[in-house]
């Protein structure tokens, strides 16, 4: 059965997982690197360091690829070659949004995915508590985070692009403070080129554990997140 591997720091693995179980079927190890959360308030040692150790471990379960959930993850592992193991990573969809918008993109996440985003027509916001308030489910803090933080740009923007896997569980979210702006999630790309390179595979049910970086069980915690 095809195995692939999901790398994230915390709740935002399971946005991604639930969009991959639509689209192949497979067995999901989720690698929840909890002891670097948040990943994107982490340097780009830390994050290559944690990455590579997660990427070897999936590798040593026998996936046949992983799927760097963390933008921030993405943008540093994502060029590096792992033999025999495919490397997918979920990119904040700023290009898309570019293609899509006649006024600017709001480009939302954590503070190392936000680098460097210099673009013409692109806002760029840093929202480092929001993976923290996505762990313990608050939805009425996290509306009221993107209220604080975005409000100030209503009006420049009729887009919304994530740069953060957590956000994709709460578009419901966004969509409340800013009801007519389309939302770009990072999940569409990836799921298209799964779907594409792993398509000779069979229909079967999917299966999915989730561990620590030590190999420790840890679904119970995630449970409710998981569709």
């Amino acid at each position: 059965m095809l195995s692939i591997g999901i790398i994230d720091d915390g709740v935002g693995f399971a946005p991604t997982l639930n969009k991959l179980k639509q689209t192949v079927s497979a067995e999901f190890t989720c690698v929840v690197c909890a002891d670097a959360f948040p990943l994107g308030e982490q340097n780009a040692s830390c994050l290559v360091s944690v990455g590579n150790k997660a990427v070897q471990m999936c590798r040593q379960m026998g996936c046949n690829a992983a799927v760097l959930s963390s933008v921030a993850l993405s943008r540093m592992l994502r060029p590096l070659s792992c033999a025999s193991i495919d490397l997918y990573g979920c990119d904040a969809p700023v290009m898309h949004g570019l293609t899509y918008t006649a006024s600017n993109v709001l480009l939302v996440g954590d503070s190392f995915a936000l680098r460097n985003q210099n673009l013409s027509g692109v806002i760029s916001v840093a929202m480092p508590q929001f993976p923290l308030l996505a762990e313990a489910d608050d939805e009425r803090a996290i509306v009221n985070y993107v209220s604080e933080l975005c409000e100030p740009y209503t009006g420049q923007f009729d887009c919304i692009a994530f740069a953060n896997s957590s956000m994709n569980l709460y578009k419901h979210c966004f969509a409340r403070v800013f009801p007519n702006v389309k939302l770009f999630d990072n999940l569409e790309g990836v799921a298209r080129r799964i779907r594409k390179n792993y398509k000779k595979y069979p229909r079967e049910d999917s299966v999915c554990r989730v561990i620590d970086l030590d190999g420790g069980d840890v679904g119970e915690k995630y449970t409710f997140f998981i569709d």
